[in-house]
């Protein structure tokens, strides 16, 4: 089940982040707003109660029917141009990352699933570092590894600083 879910608090968040134009407060709101709603769908998908294995399920009983759903073809069809999953690293806990850091390892990546789309794998290695593996065709002159890894460190970087405390700020 899918829980990287893209909602109207999260669509919310980012527009005004994009925007520049708002106050650190309000955006600090439009975050905490954004993660509780994040917070909620990934208790749905941990409980069978997302909505990606309903569909999936719908397409598999269509297909035993032998039903035509001109919502599942329409659903089904649309492009996935970002692939997205998580590595996980300490599953057993093999060792202490914090105890440890230089044996940390980056994990693994996969393509694209689309021609024109991106495969993006991520770590999240203990309290201070994540790692991402980006990838993406050159044959596609719209897709960029490099540009969209740079994206990514800098909204990270703009999180960061929206709630870092500075002296102008207490």
């Amino acid at each position: 089940e899918t829980v990287r879910s893209c909602t109207s608090e999260s669509t919310a968040f980012v527009q005004a982040m994009v925007e520049g134009s708002h106050m650190k407060a309000d955006l600090q709101d439009l975050f905490r707003k954004a993660s509780k709603k994040h917070q909620n769908m990934y208790r749905l998908a941990m409980t069978g109660c997302g909505i990606d294995r309903h569909l999936f399920c719908l397409y598999l009983v269509s297909k035993y029917l032998g039903v035509s759903s001109p919502f599942l073809a329409e659903v089904l069809s649309e492009p996935w141009r970002l692939s997205t999953s998580q590595t996980a690293q300490f599953q057993i806990r093999m060792f202490d990352p914090d105890k440890y850091p230089k044996h940390l390892g980056a994990g693994g990546g996969f393509g694209p699933v689309a021609d024109d789309g991106y495969g993006v794998s991520y770590m999240i290695a203990g309290e201070n570092t994540i790692f991402f593996h980006v990838s993406s065709k050159f044959s596609s002159s719209e897709t960029n590894a490099q540009r969209f890894g740079n994206h990514i460190r800098q909204a990270l970087l703009d999180i960061a600083d929206l709630f870092q405390v500075h002296k102008a700020d207490s």
